[in-house]
């Protein structure tokens, strides 16, 4: 089914460095955008459903898999519109330059999606740099600016992330729902000291420290228990399970190279934060709806795979 939209269209990632360059985004485009949430696994589909004759097409904060890249291509050589795509993940180099023939495509190292794009297109823009800076913060897990962590949080609730996305690009970094939000967030993060409580640390065949953070049906952040269990624990990385589909890798006190781990079971992102998307069977989904802490083949491979960093 075709997404039916107006003159432009911003199509952008699902965490709080998503809601920031979307901002970011929606200030570049004089407010006239139909937003789009998606990410690296859902992309192609995502270019296939919009209007294929839209003015103008914004992709930021999202990366390709590899695997994806033939559909994309197959979406994108219908699109008519004028598509610019900025990402600070690293991109295989062929995948990257097979892309830029249809679109202007941005790839660079940087703290943020949100940093970068601002650097491109919005850097005399003061509100936009406030947005990029809570980019940053977010995005390299620092946390250091008081309302990060409850950002984050809301952006997990039912419509969050449209509510959070449209409050900063008006220039409002204290929306009504922030106060709520931090209230929760202390529940949380209260959790989450519970959680590295009991977990139990292991050692890969090359002596590095590491945890693995079932998150599923914990109400908690799970970067923000990666980030307390590697500061309590001595950690060099963490593995934490979102859902029997998506597992998150994070560095710990020290630099670990982890995006070769989420490369390989179909995923990417950053070298010290990126992310698989584990094959599931069709048992594998009932399994995983039937006992809460079910481990699927990948899963388990995951986590082998981890112990020979």
């Amino acid at each position: 089914m075709v997404i039916v939209i107006g003159v432009n269209i911003l199509i952008t990632h699902t965490d709080l460095d998503g809601v920031c360059s979307g901002a970011i985004v929606k200030r570049y485009l004089k407010d006239d955008a139909k937003v789009i949430f998606s990410d690296p696994r859902h992309i192609a589909d995502t270019l296939n459903e919009i209007d294929k004759k839209a003015d103008k097409v914004v992709i930021t904060d999202i990366s390709l898999n590899h695997d994806k890249v033939d559909l994309a291509v197959k979406a994108l050589k219908g699109i008519k519109s004028e598509l610019i795509w900025v990402d600070h993940h690293q991109w295989d180099q062929h995948d990257a330059e097979l892309i830029s023939k249809f679109c202007t495509l941005h790839v660079e190292r940087s703290p943020s999606a949100a940093s970068l794009f601002y650097r491109l297109y919005m850097h005399d823009d003061l509100i936009s740099e406030k947005i990029a800076e809570i980019g940053d913060d977010a995005d390299t897990n620092t946390n250091a600016m008081p309302n990060t962590l409850a950002y984050k949080l809301g952006i997990s609730h039912k419509g969050g992330k449209f509510y959070l996305l449209n409050e900063f690009s008006v220039g409002n970094f204290e929306p009504e729902m922030l106060d709520k939000w931090k209230v929760e967030l202390k529940e949380q993060i209260l959790t989450a000291e519970k959680i590295v409580s009991k977990l139990s640390v292991f050692t890969t065949k090359t002596k590095k420290r590491f945890a693995i953070v079932d998150m599923r049906h914990k109400n908690a952040s799970g970067t923000y228990t990666a980030k307390l269990a590697a500061q309590k624990l001595d950690l060099d990385f963490i593995v934490v399970i979102y859902n029997c589909k998506s597992v998150s890798f994070y560095r710990g006190i020290r630099d670990v190279d982890l995006l070769q781990l989420a490369l390989n079971h179909h995923g990417g992102g950053h070298k010290f934060a990126c992310g698989a998307n584990p094959n599931v069977t069709l048992f594998e989904k009932l399994m995983c709806r039937i006992r809460k802490n079910y481990m699927t083949r990948e899963i388990k491979q995951i986590i082998d795979d981890a112990n020979k960093i």
